[in-house]
């Protein structure tokens, strides 16, 4: 449906200075794929999201939408919609009429366009809504406004601009899912701009992680959280815990060597690397609290000294320091809340992990 070739975006700042925006960023997205921009503020992911709709113009590059190329085409030729993240309701008009604004500007004859607006509105759950005004709606049914009225025209492809950042979680959450089922139940593609990970993971059938302009990598959610491509997405999505040092094996066995002096000892899938300086992932889920010293097959065990420890519903977030003074953290899920109420500041602990939960990133990652 869209196909983004080598695109490239320039801006002069006011001190004389040229900031990249984008810097070749290639990318695919299928008919019905729900592909999400994931980074940090001023990554670029917007100005992509800019770029499709036909607000930004390309410096370099090509984007064809649906096989057309859209070099030349104006915004409001291109089969997108986007919705914003301040939604751009107009304040003097009733709901049913923001939805079919966009139908009463390209002529679509009363019976059809109400007929339409009926089908979106129920769509996303605002049946009975057609007369309230924006000002008389919640900030979830103001989006839902919004997404409405961006669909109400067919688009083949939906933009969202961060929509759900100005909700609370609860309600962030739902949406979330509901979106997800809007999407489905439209089959269309839907590219969604975001900054945070867990709606990423949450909704996504391919992330795309960028920072300064360029694309740092693509994979499905799982891909990308379990397999990051570089530094900066390990620490970027989701929360992990980095340890540098040598790559070294002791017989039969692969270590890395902490500038610290910690062992971490890492799976027999590793060994295509056995030597080096290596930088290796372990998520915070991966460990688990071990009250006993006896030996398990395929983990190994670090010994950290507690220093704080969070309880977060579900969980407990156990903070904590290993030799050298290395900081790490573990998430521990313990239902019974036995072994995690006994681990108080201060206090020893093992972790113990399988050695093939940690990663080595690709020897070419850097900050």
């Amino acid at each position: 449906m869209i196909s983004i070739r080598n695109a490239c975006k320039r801006f002069n700042t006011p001190e004389g200075s040229v900031v990249h925006a984008l810097q070749s960023v290639s990318l695919e997205v299928g008919n019905t794929e729900f592909i999400t921009l994931l980074g940090p503020s001023g990554c670029g992911k917007t100005t992509l999201l800019r770029s499709v709709s036909g607000f930004e113009d390309l410096d370099e590059g090509v984007i064809d939408i649906d096989g057309q190329e859209m070099t030349h085409v104006p915004p409001n030729k291109r089969p997108v919609n986007t919705v914003f993240q301040n939604y751009a309701l107009f304040p003097h008009l009733s709901v049913g009429k923001n939805i079919g604004y966009g139908l009463e500007v390209t002529g679509c004859p009363p019976a059809e366009r109400n007929q339409r607006v009926g089908e979106v509105m129920e769509l996303v759950g605002l049946e009975g809504y057609e007369r309230r005004m924006p000002r008389q709606l919640s900030g979830g049914q103001q989006q839902r406004v919004a997404l409405a009225r961006a669909i109400v025209n067919r688009p083949r492809v939906l933009l969202l601009d961060e929509p759900l950042s100005a909700l609370d979680r609860k309600l962030r959450e739902s949406m979330q899912l509901e979106l997800k089922n809007i999407q489905h139940e439209l089959g269309i593609a839907f590219v969604f701009v975001t900054h945070d990970q867990q709606e990423a993971l949450t909704m996504s059938d391919r992330i795309v992680v960028i920072d300064q302009g360029a694309v740092q990598q693509i994979g499905s959610p799982t891909e990308v959280y379990d397999w990051p491509a570089s530094i900066f997405v390990a620490r970027f999505v989701g929360e992990g815990n980095l340890f540098e040092g040598e790559l070294y094996m002791d017989g039969v066995t692969l270590h890395l060597r902490t500038d610290q002096g910690v062992e971490v000892q890492l799976s027999e899938n590793d060994k295509s690397r056995r030597s080096g300086r290596a930088v290796v992932l372990i998520r915070p889920e991966d460990f688990q609290l071990d009250p006993t010293s006896e030996p398990i097959a395929d983990h190994a065990v670090l010994e950290a000294e507690v220093t704080q420890t969070i309880f977060v519903g579900t969980d407990f977030q156990i903070v904590a320091t290993i030799d050298g003074g290395l900081p790490i953290k573990a998430t521990i899920r313990d239902p019974s809340r036995t072994l995690a109420r006994e681990v108080q500041s201060g206090s020893r602990i093992r972790l113990r992990y399988r050695l093939d939960a940690p990663r080595v990133l690709p020897p070419d990652s850097s900050d």
